[in-house]
């Protein structure tokens, strides 16, 4: 997609907001729900126990409701991902992250990182989308292969790059191992430290589909891309 066709409208619907840190409390999740019906985007994203209020705020929308299972860390044991998955899905989630357990990637138990992805995939059983994040700041080029391998491995369709917990930047590199790994039809979510058009495009570039962006900047974003969907 060249940067004349990333209209306004059409970036929104590549991205999610989020209201997901610790401190967010009633008010931020109204205001996310209010940008979210304002801009049109994708998706808005919320804690676990915020999904009750933010998912009747976007009824009747184009916005989905997501929340994640084993956030931030990943290292949730496998029967609680798995629970919390069933009890998002019982709140009425639309679309939901799953963050891998990197520190089981870093040491090398590959096998126990994909059954645990695969569990919550299994308690999903299709019924809505779920996105696995690698959390590629915390690993190095060959533990990002294998972090890419376990999420395919495991049956995902959706890969993301992180949390957005660690500070560290996703970068076109990060992108392209990934869609190395999961060939041409996987969506592939960037998110984190994204913070200009010019990344967003360099993302697109490297195999990028979606866009994990913070709320004001994503907001930003859209309005200077302008124009109007096709």
């Amino acid at each position: 997609m060249s940067p004349g066709e990333l209209t306004g409208p059409a970036l929104a619907r590549m991205v999610d907001i989020s209201a997901v840190q610790a401190q967010h409390g009633r008010a931020d999740v109204e205001e996310l729900a209010r940008h979210a019906l304002s801009g049109d985007f994708v998706a808005a994203h919320v804690l676990p126990s915020w999904l009750p209020v933010l998912r009747p705020l976007l009824d009747g929308s184009t916005t989905n409701a997501g929340s994640p299972v084993g956030f931030p860390s990943g290292g949730s044991a496998t029967p609680v991902k798995v629970t919390e998955a069933r009890w998002l899905l019982d709140a009425g989630v639309q679309e939901m992250d799953v963050v891998m357990n990197v520190g089981l990637v870093r040491s090398g138990e590959l096998a126990a990182a994909t059954r645990d992805v695969a569990a919550v995939l299994e308690a999903v059983d299709g019924r809505v989308p779920v996105k696995v994040i690698l959390e590629v700041g915390l690993l190095d080029a060959g533990q990002l292969r294998d972090a890419a391998r376990v999420a395919v491995d495991a049956g995902a369709e959706s890969l993301k790059t992180g949390t957005g917990w660690q500070g560290i930047a996703t970068t076109p590199g990060h992108v392209r191992a990934m869609r190395e790994i999961a060939g041409p039809d996987r969506e592939i979510k960037a998110s984190g430290g994204i913070r200009s058009l010019e990344q967003v495009h360099a993302l697109l570039d490297a195999g990028a589909t979606r866009f994990g962006i913070n709320t004001a900047y994503a907001v930003r974003l859209v309005a200077e891309a302008g124009g109007t969907a096709s």
